[in-house]
């Protein structure tokens, strides 16, 4: 069974970040890419929705028994197997996960143009996800 407790405060870290990375987003680019500080903040708060996203997925996935992700980036596609998210958003999502590695683990210097793309892009599929994911937990509690 969902853990609504861990879900809610995970969703709640998520729309937090979301929160942050709006307000970043909402600079001209070049005032951004000129911004050392904004250019930290939006790896930090990118890197915090991530994780939570990930975080919600693996719990949903071990509460429902569905099939276990070998490495981070299936978690959003495990999800679309089961019917939590749509498989387009999973497979973005997936990809937003390459991005958690390199945040997290510093594979590479990050290109602040491409990030910053990025939350222009791509940002809503995280808010997406939430959303699927309050509605899950929301059925999961009338069954």
């Amino acid at each position: 069974m969902i853990d609504r407790e861990i879900v809610a405060t995970r969703l709640s870290k998520l729309r937090e970040a979301l929160r942050h990375l709006v307000e970043i987003r909402s600079k001209p680019r070049q005032e951004y890419l000129a911004s050392e500080t904004d250019r930290a903040l939006s790896e930090h708060y990118l890197r915090l929705a991530l994780e939570a996203m990930l975080d919600i997925g693996s719990h949903l996935i071990a509460a429902r028994g569905y099939r276990k992700p070998l490495q981070l980036r299936e978690i959003p596609l495990v999800l679309a197997e089961n019917g939590i998210i749509e498989n387009d958003l999973a497979r973005r999502l997936a990809e937003a996960t390459g991005l958690r590695n390199r945040l997290v683990h510093g594979y590479t210097d990050i290109d602040y143009a491409m990030l910053f793309d990025a939350l222009e892009k791509d940002l809503s599929d995280i808010g997406i996800f939430a959303v699927a994911v309050g509605q899950t937990v929301d059925e999961d509690q009338s069954e």
